[in-house]
């Protein structure tokens, strides 16, 4: 771990969050946002998305990642009350691009423990605003992704102005902080202190414009949002939710 990634970790335990730089990536990786599926749960919005996961350990000063098998997508309605989204079992294609030089730095910067093995969810999405589309890029507002660490990370900005990312204190409602994040720029999220949005994006001129971003999703190993037992969870509270309405 180099002084900056010894700086972040030090910011986030304090504060809960912390912005670091990200390793640029290769034309490859910045060619793959190129091709990418719509995102077919969230139609009255243009977005294009792909998801892999990831066991995650450290062995000899280097992390190990290895790819799990695809898996639906599911997140907890007592976390995401979008019905779209919030206790839905969605499909997702995997990535076509290694992500792991992201993924290490990203837990380099964390305040992880280098003795656990963790599960990651790698998110790459690009948010489309054009004349017949808004940019929205958080569907569901402020919210928490109910796992243990959320990083944001901006891979691209083309053409758009906004998509300022907010991190909120949930007990007062205070945006405590807020920054249009830059490409190769983080933000990392303690996800169970924090609640987070980012507003929408606009074309800066003419027609059109997107935001590529990566969003990680971080959690110790026995505590995966991975495998049936989390489904079984998910579904659950999505279930108990709708009968309290």
């Amino acid at each position: 771990m180099d002084q900056a990634d010894i700086a972040a970790s030090g910011s986030f335990a304090r504060r809960g969050y912390a912005v670091i730089d990200t390793p640029p990536p290769s034309a490859q990786v910045l060619d793959s946002f190129n091709h990418m599926p719509r995102d077919s749960h969230s139609l009255k919005r243009l977005r294009e998305i792909r998801l892999s996961q990831f066991f995650a350990y450290r062995e000899d000063d280097q992390w190990i990642f290895a790819l799990l098998p695809r898996r639906k997508y599911i997140q907890s309605a007592e976390y995401i009350r979008l019905a779209e989204a919030g206790g839905v079992m969605r499909h997702r294609e995997q990535l076509q691009c290694d992500p792991s030089p992201l993924m290490a730095a990203v837990l380099d910067a964390l305040p992880v423990d280098v003795a656990v093995t963790y599960h990651l969810n790698v998110n790459q999405i690009r948010v489309i605003a054009n004349s017949e589309f808004r940019g929205v890029t958080v569907p569901e507002g402020p919210h928490r992704d109910g796992h243990e660490f959320s990083v944001i990370v901006v891979a691209a900005r083309h053409n758009v102005l906004g998509g300022e990312t907010q991190i909120i204190d949930p007990a007062s409602n205070e945006i405590v902080h807020r920054r249009v994040l830059a490409p190769n720029q983080a933000i990392l999220i303690d996800d169970e202190r924090y609640v987070h949005y980012a507003t929408d994006i606009v074309p800066a001129e003419g027609s059109a414009g997107y935001r590529d971003i990566w969003v990680i999703e971080v959690n110790r190993w026995h505590r995966r949002a991975y495998g049936p037992a989390h489904e079984r969870r998910a579904l659950a509270a999505g279930s108990l939710l709708a009968e309290a309405a």
